[in-house]
């Protein structure tokens, strides 16, 4: 075997024998028995903590009561903002509240990417109809307008051309 081949069967060996990363998240039933998922500890010491990251499920056993304080990890506290309308002495947002927040952020995050994916995709219909309306009016088709009575008046070659430049500047301008 070459040096490069036993190289990349090391790699290999290295890459499938790696453990996959555990996800992030703190599992616990509170006080009322709920299930509880976040990627916070719980701040209640009442609650029964069945996961912690980084860790196999099973595996948290919390300090005793004397030195349960210093065995939670860090929490990192948000950071102070000038227009903020809790007042200064108002304890932190429990894990609940925290994990609120940030779904509602994710969920109005993905409401405005699915609005915007929305009007691009109506974008590019509106764009597609109007590219196919100008190559039928280059080709020559049979085209008509409504006339103010309602009914169909066929455009002759001069309003075709006409209809034809207002078409391709309406293309340029908002389909490019």
């Amino acid at each position: 075997m070459t040096r490069s081949s036993v190289l990349c069967l090391l790699a290999a060996a290295v890459t499938v024998a790696a453990p996959a990363p555990a996800h992030a998240y703190w599992q616990w039933r509170d006080a009322n028995g709920r299930m509880v998922y976040s990627d916070v500890p719980p701040s209640d010491a009442a609650a029964s903590v069945l996961r912690a990251p980084g860790r196999p499920a099973g595996e948290y056993r919390p300090a005793e009561a004397a030195g349960a304080e210093s065995a939670k990890p860090p929490v990192a506290a948000p950071a102070p903002t000038r227009a903020s309308s809790k007042p200064k002495d108002a304890p932190p947002p429990t894990a609940e509240e925290a994990f609120q927040k940030r779904r509602e952020s994710r969920l109005k995050a993905a409401a405005e990417e699915a609005r915007k994916e929305g009007e691009t995709a109506e974008r590019d219909a509106r764009c597609a109809q109007l590219r196919n309306y100008a190559n039928g009016l280059q080709q020559g088709m049979r085209a008509a307008v409504a006339g103010p009575d309602g009914s169909l008046q066929h455009l002759n070659s001069e309003q075709r051309q006409a209809e034809l430049v207002k078409t391709s500047a309406s293309l340029e301008k908002n389909c490019t």
